[in-house]
């Protein structure tokens, strides 16, 4: 049963206070590493809001957004890292300093999961929207970098605004996300370079998708790739280089859900001329496909980078994590809608798709247990 607007925003409202309830005790119980210390130390604290805004960043990434944002969070609550605090390995162990900095990467990351539970409860049931919700808990890049004090937890929630707004298009193309859309594509571009891909993508299944004029694609494609200019010319380019292919991207697009999609697929094309009687939601295959494709292609190009100065690392995959997860969730209702009238089909597909969410739930319990994430000491 579907919900109105009021019952699923309290309903999701609630789901975002536990989730940052949980991002919190997260917070205390990781160390601040290298990484996050420098960012903080040298591209935050040690920086002037103008010095943002004109990329006088000494970080790699020079997109402001998220340093304007970590500058205006250490202001709010006075807070700047000490080298006080530092111990074996260049590791923060201070409780405040690593709760307070990682104030925004919790709330962007509580709030892309509270969106993806509002989404589902709003357009499909409560049942989906508990069953998409576990379906992110599982997934490896969300603990990974759910209050790590870098831009990928951002990336993150604005790439799953940027799919559930699609989404909404065609489900609900009397709800005009437009702006919305365009606002996410800008947001994205001055959070990482890295973007372009995904908004190209979306861009072109918009122009495929029809009904939008010249100008509105300009607002969705045109201006981002302008700003993405901008900073592809001032900012140093540095060399990446795949090590490990297979694993960096299988963190971000689970290998075992693989079969599914291929399952879903072919079941939808038979379908196909019931599928009046059988609505689908096949329509986000193309999207996480092409999604896919792009991380898979910028790791395989850098398969043969010669004189890397760094590994290429899942992070920079973090926004296949979504695609993932939409995709599994999306053709997890289709799976269980098209087979309800048989009971034993009905149940094979439930201890199909339960015991692959159990699984990969033990795998990343056994991941992120056996890193030490989130077993260092408070203070």
């Amino acid at each position: 049963m579907r919900f109105d607007h009021l019952k699923s925003l309290c309903f999701s409202a609630v789901v975002f206070a536990m989730l940052f309830i949980v991002g919190f005790s997260l917070s205390r119980h990781k160390a601040l590493w290298t990484d996050e210390f420098f960012t903080q130390k040298d591209s935050i604290d040690s920086q002037s809001y103008k010095d943002i805004l004109t990329l006088q960043i000494p970080d790699g990434n020079k997109c402001p957004l998220f340093y304007l944002i970590q500058k205006i969070n250490a202001d709010l609550f006075s807070c700047k890292l000490s080298v006080a605090h530092i111990h074996g390995l260049n590791i923060i162990l201070d409780a405040r300093s690593q709760v307070i900095t990682r104030i925004p990467s919790n709330v962007y990351m509580s709030l892309a999961l509270a969106g993806i539970f509002y989404y589902f409860t709003r357009s499909f049931s409560l049942f989906t929207a508990i069953y998409a919700l576990l379906t992110a808990l599982v997934s490896p890049m969300v603990w990974l970098y759910w209050v790590e004090a870098r831009p990928y937890s951002l990336w993150f929630l604005l790439t799953t605004a940027q799919l559930l707004f699609f989404c909404s298009t065609v489900l609900s193309p009397k709800i005009k996300v437009n702006k919305f859309i365009y606002g996410t594509h800008i947001l994205l571009v001055l959070t990482t370079p890295g973007s372009i891909l995904q908004i190209s993508i979306m861009a072109m299944m918009l122009f495929l998708k029809g009904g939008y004029r010249k100008w509105q694609l300009v607002w969705t494609w045109v201006l981002p790739m302008g700003i993405f200019l901008v900073f592809f010319f001032l900012v140093p380019i540095y060399k990446f280089k795949s090590y490990d292919f297979l694993p960096i991207f299988f963190e971000a697009v689970m290998p075992e859900r693989l079969f599914v999609y291929a399952a879903y697929a072919l079941t939808a094309w038979v379908l196909s001329e019931k599928r009046k009687r059988y609505p689908a939601n096949i329509f986000f295959l193309p999207v996480f496909l092409l999604f896919s494709i792009s991380g898979f292609l910028v790791l395989f190009i850098d398969l043969f980078t010669q004189n890397s100065q760094f590994g290429f690392s899942n992070r920079y995959l973090v926004y296949l994590a979504p695609a993932d997860i939409l995709m599994f969730s999306l053709a997890g209702f289709d799976l269980w809608h098209w087979a309800r009238k048989n009971i034993w089909v009905c149940m094979n597909v439930s201890i199909i798709l339960g015991g692959l969410m159990v699984i990969r739930g033990l795998m990343t319990y056994r991941e992120i247990l056996a890193s030490a994430l989130y077993l260092h000491p408070v203070r």
